[in-house]
């Protein structure tokens, strides 16, 4: 009896080693990637601070940043309106947008609010990564009531070109 128990354990540990073995063996690689941005950047009349982007196989998410008209603690306008813009394998995409519009509005300072959503898809069908990224920008269109005509300016905040200067090369 006391040899039966023995043996069932010793081909007990003998198979859990080799399963212990064959999963320690195996060639499947899982690769996640997920990228975190803080960006910032600067107009000729705008700046933005605290900027970020989130982007991982399943969500992508943008937002929180601020918009601060340069030398303008007070800016009465009509409209102000921002677009954030990734270039994804070379098609403008807008990824993240907003808008206040009404008459005496101040819009010297603007919170830009936060999206969130599923992962960009390329041509493939494929989770977009950061390497499938080559440029973000942000456009702010507002009202200008000295010159009474919409103005438009753009603010880069990511260029794949300027990465290796930074942690996010490969």
């Amino acid at each position: 009896m006391i040899t039966r128990k023995i043996r069932f354990s010793q081909l007990f540990s003998l198979a859990l080693f080799i399963l212990v073995l064959t999963g320690c063996n195996s060639n499947e690689k899982s690769v996640i990637n997920h990228y975190y941005l803080s960006l910032m950047g600067e107009s000729e009349s705008w700046s933005l601070t605290g900027y970020e982007v989130l982007i991982t196989s399943d969500h992508f998410k943008a937002g929180n940043g601020t918009l601060n008209m340069k030398n303008a603690n007070e800016y009465i306008g009509d409209s102000f309106q921002f677009r954030t813009y990734a270039v994804i394998n070379g098609e403008d995409t807008i990824v993240h947008s907003g808008s206040v519009a009404g008459a005496e509005i101040d819009i010297a300072k603007q919170t830009t609010g936060a999206i969130e959503g599923e992962s960009y898809l390329d041509k493939n069908g494929d989770f977009i990564t950061l390497n499938d990224v080559t440029n973000i920008y942000m456009t702010v269109e507002w009202w200008d009531e000295g010159l009474r005509k919409s103005v438009r300016e753009s603010i880069d905040l990511y260029n794949k070109e300027s990465k290796e200067q930074t942690f996010l090369h490969e």
